[in-house]
């Protein structure tokens, strides 16, 4: 598509060009999905109750409510992306001070998401604070906010309740070690420590496929036959 695509002269995109949407895709979309990810089971084997919630739904339940909630509560206390940055173009008001256009101002993400007034025991990896109640659009930020809020939040809440439901079915996750795992930037990414390790006591056999079944297929009926 990104080949294909024309601006309205009819040319198509330079190099440079498709190497950077190439790139962002890459970075935006995958490797924040992934660190996320990696949060959200270091954060669940250190949470038994909530893994054995998530676990009971993907093996004998129906829809994906408490995964929706994991996937947002790990999102709150472990965005992937901690801060974001945006370029003034005209006078800002902010604090009873005038920021002059052209500065960058950056938010931090993770420091909203730990505040007490917004979420009680903010420290605390509690999904069930989501199962009733969708987050605020300024006080739940891994996506950004506003009009420039991520275009592919959807997709990636979804790849992450699906790869969430999809391991906890087949197999049963401790903690390496009691202590949580720190937090490092990689870029501008905040990931674990130490890749988000997790221990897999017990994994389930793949499901055989269904055999197939041969069905008998009647032959045709011989058309009949005019009569002059």
């Amino acid at each position: 598509m990104l080949l294909q695509a024309r601006y309205d002269d009819g040319t198509g995109m330079s190099d440079r060009a498709l190497r950077d949407q190439l790139m962002t895709l890459l970075l935006a979309g995958h490797e924040t999905t992934a660190n996320a990810l990696a949060w959200a089971f270091e954060r669940l084997v250190r949470s038994p109750d909530a893994l054995a919630k998530l676990t009971e739904e993907a093996r004998h339940g129906e829809g994906d409510a408490y995964a929706a909630a994991v996937v947002t509560e790990a999102l709150r206390v472990r965005a992937p992306v901690p801060f974001i940055a945006r370029r003034l173009t005209r006078p800002f008001e902010l604090g009873g001070y005038t920021i002059p256009p052209g500065t960058r101002i950056v938010p931090l993400i993770l420091t909203v998401h730990h505040r007490g007034d917004l979420y009680p025991e903010s420290h605390r990896f509690r999904p069930e604070r989501f199962l009733d109640s969708r987050p605020d659009t300024y006080a739940w930020l891994p996506f950004g906010g506003g009009i420039r809020r991520c275009i592919g939040a959807s997709f990636a809440t979804l790849e992450m309740k699906e790869v969430l439901h999809r391991l906890v079915r087949r197999g049963t996750f401790a903690a390496p070690a009691r202590r949580g795992e720190r937090g490092m930037l990689h870029a501008v990414f905040f990931r674990p420590a130490r890749g988000g390790r997790v221990v897999l006591e017990h994994r389930e056999p793949r499901p055989e496929p269904a055999p197939l079944q041969a069905t008998a297929v009647e032959p045709a009926a011989d058309p009949p036959v005019p009569v002059p």
